[in-house]
């Protein structure tokens, strides 16, 4: 298992901060310069890069942005995109060459000292410990780090790694249903939910791109992270979803224009992603099933109308059982991953 943590390093001061600009701004120059030869070649197979590009950069951090090219390009291929890809974004990464780790005591007690870089670059830079460091205390810190410009701030991304748990014998087994107005319902009737609706009504409302549409993005992935940990996942063994793919794909047209802009900042699939991660943490097996029909269907008899769906309630036409509709939908989500359809009837009697 592999975790990432993002530490923040605008701590610095505005001269380190200028040179870490100009670090960005000519790595992204010869990322593009590197694409640029590799496309004339056509070389899509390559491990390494075999030439250099004009910079000032050092021959160990060309090496670096070369292979952050050949990925670019056959990340481009494999989309079978014809296109030569431009790189725009303000990311190196990097390895123990040039970060070297350190601790302390103080204020700041995170150290990240970067080198080899070129023009005799020699930058220390601070940044603090967090909750979600403290985390992987007793994980293995890796070799390979990324530096990152988002937004005008600083981050360097730590990796730290740890072999994945054997998968639980004991336990019990859920599905989730994965919404909008309810981000996450259990088969045990239970609602995940840190407030997430409030959120995409402010982005909603938000000017993209803007200070307060960032700040609200940040928002809803600490309420979707905050949400993802209200599962007790020690008392599990298995958690099945749907796979969910492409639901907000082509959905211009199909709902109310101001639903539809809530809808596009949905992030089912980070949802879905953390959990997994959770998962693996604590060796539960994790189980994504074929979405169709289990809005629809019945968890009590199985007959499958559309018409039995009504906003936030199920109630069946054929044999007349009504529940929450997110909570039945759950119920079909955990019949389908885990039980044989003779023995589902039984469940919610």
């Amino acid at each position: 298992m592999i975790r990432r943590v993002q530490m923040n390093i605008g701590y610095a001061n505005d001269n380190k901060l200028r040179t870490l600009d100009s670090i960005f701004e000519e790595s992204t120059r010869v990322v593009n310069l590197f694409i640029d030869e590799l496309w004339i070649k056509q070389d899509f197979s390559s491990k390494f890069i075999t030439f250099k590009v004009d910079t000032w950069f050092s021959t160990r951090l060309q090496q670096c942005l070369g292979k952050q090219a050949l990925e670019i390009v056959k990340s481009q291929r494999k989309k079978e995109k014809k296109t030569k890809p431009l790189f725009t974004k303000s990311i190196l990464n990097l390895d123990s060459r040039f970060i070297d780790i350190q601790f302390d005591n103080n204020t700041f007690d995170t150290w990240f000292k970067l080198t080899s870089i070129g023009n005799k670059i020699n930058l220390n830079l601070p940044s603090k410990k967090h909750l979600h460091f403290n985390k992987f205390k007793s994980w293995s810190l890796s070799k390979s780090t990324r530096l990152r410009k988002l937004n005008n701030q600083y981050f360097i991304d730590i990796f730290f790694e740890k072999d994945k748990p054997d998968l639980k014998l004991s336990g019990k087994e859920i599905g989730l249903d994965c919404g909008y107005k309810k981000l996450l319902v259990s088969s045990e009737n239970k609602i995940y939910d840190s407030g997430l609706e409030s959120v995409y009504n402010k982005l909603s409302k938000r000017k993209q791109g803007s200070k307060n549409f960032c700040q609200s993005l940040i928002e809803r992935d600490n309420k979707l992270n905050q949400s993802v940990n209200l599962i007790k996942y020690q008392s599990f063994k298995h958690i099945i979803v749907e796979d969910l793919k492409n639901v907000k794909k082509n959905s211009k047209g199909k709902f109310f224009k101001k639903f539809n802009n809530k809808l596009q900042r949905w992030s089912y699939s980070k949802v879905l992603n953390r959990i997994s991660q959770h998962c693996d943490e604590f060796g539960v097996k994790f189980t994504k099933v074929n979405p169709a029909y289990t809005s629809q269907i019945c968890s009590k008899c199985g007959s499958v109308h559309k018409e039995s769906r009504n906003g936030l309630k199920f109630s069946c036409i054929d044999c007349g059982f009504t529940l929450d509709a997110d909570f039945n939908a759950a119920l079909n989500i955990l019949h389908r991953g885990a039980y044989s359809p003779s023995t589902t009837q039984n469940l919610i009697l």
